[in-house]
């Protein structure tokens, strides 16, 4: 669930997240990815935590994300509609996040390279210290510059490679 009072976050503040209690759901057909959820709370704040029940995590191939993450509308296919919803919700929120700290922060935040997938990568890195896994975090972003939408691997060392780029529609 998602408190109406963003107002009241300070934009410059890093976002914090801790994953509770991931459970593994099921083994995707035909292929070695796992599906698991897991309780996610995100602060600027530690007088404002949003909580997000059952956010739904793919692990497989040497690398874990959030799912929906590797698609430009953040939707999941193959999830149930309102489950999906949910889970496109909680990505949108992050990407939000993402914009609200490059507007509070301004082009100085550019020099990071994570800046466009920052929040993303801080969720799915608490998620990996929650299952005490040494896997490669999966990310997506639209980059600005080009349009297109751009999965990239984080690796557990920090480099990073590009997956897959889609023209965004």
């Amino acid at each position: 669930m998602r408190l109406d009072s963003l107002d009241l976050i300070d934009d410059t503040a890093p976002l914090v997240a801790e994953v509770n209690l991931p459970r593994f759901v099921a083994k995707f057909p035909r292929s070695d990815e796992e599906l698991w959820v897991a309780d996610v709370e995100v602060s600027r704040s530690e007088s404002l935590i949003q909580r997000f029940e059952a956010i739904f995590f793919v692990e497989g191939s040497g690398l874990v994300s959030i799912f929906g993450i590797g698609s430009p509308d953040g939707y999941p296919h193959g999830l149930a509609s309102d489950l999906a919803l949910e889970q496109q919700a909680f990505i949108t929120f992050l990407r939000g996040e993402n914009a609200r700290m490059e507007r509070a922060v301004g082009q100085v935040l550019r020099i990071f390279s994570t800046h466009l997938y920052y929040s993303e990568l801080t969720v799915t890195k608490a998620y990996l210290a929650a299952r005490d896994s040494s896997l490669d975090a999966g990310v997506g972003y639209h980059d600005p510059e080009s349009g297109a939408y751009v999965t990239h691997l984080v690796e557990t060392d920090h480099s990073e490679r590009e997956c897959s780029t889609h023209t965004s529609k």
